[in-house]
């Protein structure tokens, strides 16, 4: 029999949970015109079926436990060593509680400029969106979720090497922070 907490806590990834997740890449600027390295995570629409908001909203918070990110409101959380890039410009993104690592959609200037910076703003989203969503409705989904605190935000380091983030993601409780 599970407790009421158990059965209301966030899931870690599973490998197959981690293979769906929609990972969208950019550069933005500052107010002061510095760059900066953006990923959002979010739970794809599916094309023909209908989801509960309460499960997709419970299985992204289990993503965003075992990423250690919080709510925007609450700052911008150092979430530790979490990526890693590898030869031919493979970047893996590693979660708490979980053997596997996402490999994010190959960009060669994302992957030099994660490189240079050294660090990601991560963030994930608590509602589906879709595969295909132009930048303007990427654009109005961070927007809302910002502002209704249905985004899930901090700032991910990049690994000095693949063996550091694995130890990190592999020794960490899940969902724990850093």
């Amino acid at each position: 029999m599970t407790s009421a907490i158990q059965a209301s806590a966030p899931p870690v990834p599973t490998p197959g949970l981690i293979a769906s997740l929609n990972a969208r890449l950019w550069l933005d600027h500052t107010p002061g015109d510095e760059v900066f390295t953006s990923l959002l995570l979010s739970f794809p629409a599916p094309q023909f079926a209908d989801v509960d908001p309460a499960e997709v909203e419970r299985t992204m918070r289990g993503v965003g436990a075992s990423l250690g990110v919080a709510p925007r409101g609450q700052g911008l959380a150092d979430v530790g060593e979490r990526l890693t890039v590898h030869a031919g410009g493979v970047i893996l993104l590693h979660f708490d509680g979980s053997r596997y690592a996402m490999r994010l959609p190959a960009h060669p200037r994302w992957a030099k400029a994660i490189s240079g910076f050294g660090r990601v703003l991560l963030a994930v989203g608590l509602d589906e969106l879709s595969p295909v969503a132009s930048r303007v409705e990427i654009d109005e989904y961070i927007e809302a979720g910002g502002e209704t605190g249905r985004l899930l935000v901090g700032l991910a380091m990049v690994a000095d090497s693949p063996r550091t983030a694995r130890r990190a993601g592999r020794d960490a409780p899940a969902g724990g922070r850093r």
